[in-house]
């Protein structure tokens, strides 16, 4: 007998313990700061005077951005948050002049204000915390961020188009301060440090996210 009253409580013990897992979506809108555009890397050009190889542009400056973006988190326990799975599109705000650069050799013109900028999101950790309708919470995200840009090369009295890119690991941190509106939607104020994106600390995605779920 007790040890059939043992087995019972060992089993509700489990049941209990079991953590609780809940799916939450989001989309976002927003502004974004690249403290320090990459240097981009050009695919080969032939041109009427030659056949130019691969190469990597000098780029610098800042970059303005707006876009959007969207995701898939899981919770645990009402505690814990998993960032899943996510992607975001930006491209430059703002007035920006040619950067006058070259590329194996040649001379050549980048134009930053063609800039678009697209991140795939993937799995983190996070926790958060609930007063109330009120909810704090963070996490760190990893993922691949990927930049381009339209340039042209001097190509005898011609210029030839640029296709430019870069493409680096990601690491964020999410920091966000929401309200609930109703039992499954939330709104949230938004500050995402990029913690590396091509290089340490190079710069910040802020914005207002809507939020479905627990």
């Amino acid at each position: 007998m007790a040890g059939v009253v043992g087995a019972v409580c060992l089993a509700a013990g489990a049941h209990d313990a079991r953590a609780d897992y809940e799916f939450q979506t989001g989309v976002g809108v927003g502004g974004a700061w690249l403290r320090q555009t990459p240097a981009l890397t050009s695919k080969p050009v032939t041109t009427a005077a030659r056949e130019m190889r691969e190469g990597e542009l000098a780029v610098g400056g800042g970059l303005a951005l707006f876009g959007f973006s969207g995701d898939v988190d899981l919770t645990i326990d009402d505690r814990w948050k998993v960032p899943l799975f996510g992607g975001a599109l930006f491209w430059a705000v703002g007035s920006y002049d040619a950067v006058v650069t070259s590329v194996d050799g040649s001379i050549a013109r980048v134009r930053p204000w063609t800039a678009l900028r697209g991140d795939v999101l993937l799995p983190g950790v996070g926790r958060r915390w609930k007063h109330r309708r009120n909810m704090v919470a963070v996490a760190l995200r990893t993922g691949v961020s990927f930049v381009g840009m339209g340039g042209s090369v001097a190509a005898a009295t011609d210029w030839a188009p640029l296709t430019l890119r870069s493409t680096t690991f990601l690491l964020q941190a999410e920091v966000e301060a929401c309200r609930r509106l109703d039992p499954t939607t939330r709104v949230c104020l938004q500050v995402v440090p990029r913690i590396y994106d091509h290089e340490l600390l190079n710069g910040v995605v802020f914005g207002l996210r809507m939020e479905w779920g627990p």
